[in-house]
């Protein structure tokens, strides 16, 4: 059986390339001919947008011969009830006791809810005593895996509430080939939970926040082939940084325009320019400098430049400056380290200058 795997969509009306990854994904999974399409939580924003997007959806999901399963998450929990149509093939799962089946697969789901640590364990236990272990069992999770050591950063926009917190330990006893997992949105993750077993998060298929940086994956399982990310084409945030140097000839527009030519034409980039900088050297004041910046960049930037730049042009003309770096240059001691010591001199004068 094929499975691709995905969590953390998050639609709503107003980010159109949450959409636009869901109808990559469903045709990922029509190329791969996959058997199931498997959403482990808030494939909704907000439990709202089940109600005003749920055509929507049916239009994505339901027109096709591909089954759909969906886990309810924290957010859109209450998304799901009784008797709400999302579409011909699409199933959901609102109870943790009662599986769906398809042919010798039987995949189990913990829907949503505010529990703890030991109830949630505790809940666990019930459901492997209830698994029939002759078949293929799969269990659907949304929430914390506390061995992961993420951080708050990692779940969107969650603050520092705890949503299902769990440990490895609590999943070794139940006769599952996977727990397939969603609420991290970071990165693709998997960790052993017994021999040939797997816990994973495949990372959110679209960057929700600015945190969720890098291309982003699905999760693909070919009948008893380890899984496998997906590499997909979706909307993202990459993070590039232009450190600048006093003494390197080298023109940041022409490095930050040549990066930007270089990345995935679905990214936008959060770029930070930092450090010291010749002006005299580059021909570039700050004023020029920044708006080079927009003018090279402003196509693929996710937003403003972070601008911590400095043009210390002022302090490398400084006579007695000179004076120091020919001293410096002399010197033979391959221990020292001339380029921290040039540095931290700049920032020394800089000082000097500014009191004077």
């Amino acid at each position: 059986m094929k499975i691709l795997h995905t969590a953390d969509l998050h639609l709503n009306a107003t980010n159109p390339e949450r959409w636009q990854a869901l109808d990559q994904l469903v045709t990922l999974a029509a190329r791969e001919q996959v058997d199931l399409f498997l959403i482990a939580g808030d494939l909704f924003d907000r439990n709202i947008e089940a109600e005003t997007l749920r055509t929507r959806l049916r239009a994505t999901l339901g027109h096709n011969k591909l089954k759909t399963v969906i886990l309810p998450g924290n957010h859109d929990c209450q998304s799901y009830r009784s008797g709400l149509y999302f579409g011909e093939n699409v199933y959901v799962i609102n109870s943790w006791a009662e599986p769906l089946i398809f042919d010798n697969t039987c995949i189990w789901g913990l829907p949503f809810e505010k529990i703890d640590g030991e109830r949630l364990a505790s809940r666990l236990r019930e459901m492997g005593s209830r698994m029939d272990k002759q078949r293929h069992n799969i269990l659907l999770f949304h929430g914390e895996l506390l061995d992961a050591f993420y951080s708050t950063s990692d779940v969107g926009d969650e603050g520092t509430k705890r949503y299902m917190p769990v440990h490895l330990l609590s999943f070794n006893s139940l006769p599952v080939d996977y727990v397939l997992a969603g609420h991290f949105h970071s990165s693709y993750k998997g960790w052993e939970i017994g021999e040939d077993r797997l816990f994973i998060y495949p990372g959110s298929p679209v960057s929700v926040t600015s945190r969720e940086t890098g291309r982003r994956m699905a999760n693909l399982i070919v009948d008893n082939n380890r899984p496998s990310e997906v590499a997909l084409d979706t909307f993202h945030y990459e993070e590039y940084t232009v450190q600048l140097d006093p003494f390197n000839d080298e023109d940041p527009l022409l490095i930050i325009e040549k990066h930007l030519q270089q990345i995935h034409p679905a990214a936008r980039v959060l770029l930070t320019v930092q450090g010291l900088y010749d002006g005299s050297r580059l021909g570039l004041n700050e004023n020029e400098l920044a708006e080079g910046i927009k003018r090279v960049a402003v196509e693929k930037l996710a937003g403003a430049a972070v601008e911590n730049f400095t043009d210390v042009r002022h302090i490398l003309e400084d006579d007695l400056f000179k004076a120091f770096l020919a001293k410096l240059e002399l010197e033979t001691d391959t221990n020292l380290d001339k380029n921290r010591i040039r540095e931290q001199a700049i920032k020394a004068f800089g000082v000097v200058k500014a009191c004077s």
